[in-house]
């Protein structure tokens, strides 16, 4: 009996040790280990949660790898992993680390689309940007965003591309982005200011495309934001009137290589944009208007103006007649000597 009685406290005591060391070890691994430095760690889409364990590991930002996936499998922390890049801050223990890693609390980069760029301007300013670990994802955004099909897809079936859908914005994301996530965060955003807009009650007779490509325009041709409205209004005007809309800004977007300077060969270029030669819109947006540029399609200014002028200023003079009009010319751009624009 008492060899019995040996064995069995022997064994308790070894259980209670090995629970006592085991907890001690699980307590000092996930609370009182603190990595030493601020750590980057790129969590790519796919990396299961050993392989995180053993990344963080090897950059000290955990001390037990084992312990981390032991403890991660218990919460179910392999299903809720989200990519991306994560700065763990020098002194994280392991359970904040994991309480980071289950919120998907990725590195954040702002990224901003401006009014009044195009496709291709929106590709280029991705280029060499820290969050673009692809070097071909400029160019796939660029090609996925110029494809009729795709479009439609996004449900924008009555536009050759998504040039005007691309809202203009400025938009978090996180590394690495990949082209078909961003042009969902921006037709999405499109979609929820379209959708806002629309519910206000438009005051034209348009159609979504049809007001988005002359919001374009709108946007293209105004230098003061508060002459929005009224340049709307003349487009309006001239839309309603059968008039050519004779916008300087479609004859360009449809050049492939504009060198900033407008000829007379560009001006007879029978090219599908051009709003000199061919009547009413051109076939779809040429820029990202921004939500003043659709507000003042949906909301013009009430007027019978059918001409502007540059001013040289920034601002512009409106006629509602030739005769005006040719006066303003003279006055603004021939009799000033400044560069300007003439509708």
């Amino acid at each position: 009996m008492k060899t019995a009685s040996k064995i069995a406290f022997v064994l308790i005591t070894t259980v209670v040790l090995v629970v006592a060391v085991g907890g001690f070890t699980i307590y000092f691994g996930a609370t009182r280990w603190r990595s030493p430095q601020d750590v980057e760690v790129v969590v790519e889409t796919g990396t299961s949660l050993r392989g995180i364990a053993r990344m963080l590991a090897e950059e000290r930002v955990i001390g037990t790898p084992k312990l981390f996936e032991i403890i991660g499998r218990a919460r179910g922390l392999g299903r809720k992993l989200r990519a991306g890049t994560y700065e763990f801050p020098a002194g994280s223990t392991m359970n904040e680390v994991m309480g980071m890693l289950s919120r998907g609390e990725v590195k954040q980069y702002a990224f901003t689309v401006i009014e009044g760029w195009t496709i291709t301007e929106i590709a280029a300013a991705l280029e060499d940007q820290p969050y673009v670990t692809d070097p071909g994802m400029p160019q796939k955004f660029l090609s996925l965003a110029n494809d009729r099909e795709f479009a439609a897809a996004k449900g924008f079936g009555g536009a050759p591309t998504l040039e005007g859908y691309l809202f203009p914005d400025t938009y978090l994301v996180s590394k690495p982005l990949e082209a078909i996530d961003l042009i969902d965060r921006l037709t999405g955003r499109f979609t929820d200011v379209w959708r806002t807009l629309a519910e206000e009650g438009p005051e034209v007779k348009l159609g979504r495309d049809e007001v988005v490509t002359l919001a374009s325009i709108v946007e293209k041709e105004t230098g003061e934001p508060s002459e929005r409205p009224m340049i709307a209004s003349v487009f309006l005007n001239r839309l309603q009137r059968g008039m050519p809309l004779q916008s300087d800004p479609t004859i360009i977007y449809g050049l492939p290589n504009f060198d900033g300077n407008i000829r007379k060969k560009d001006i007879s270029n029978p090219h599908r944009y051009n709003t000199y030669v061919h009547p009413g819109l051109p076939p779809g947006p040429i820029c990202s208007p921004g939500k003043a540029s659709l507000e003042a399609v949906l909301h013009p200014a009430h007027t019978d103006y059918l001409y502007f002028v540059s001013r040289g200023d920034g601002t512009h003079e409106f006629s509602a007649t030739l005769s005006e009009h040719l006066l303003a010319v003279k006055r603004y751009q021939l009799g000033g000597g400044k560069s300007a624009k003439a509708r």
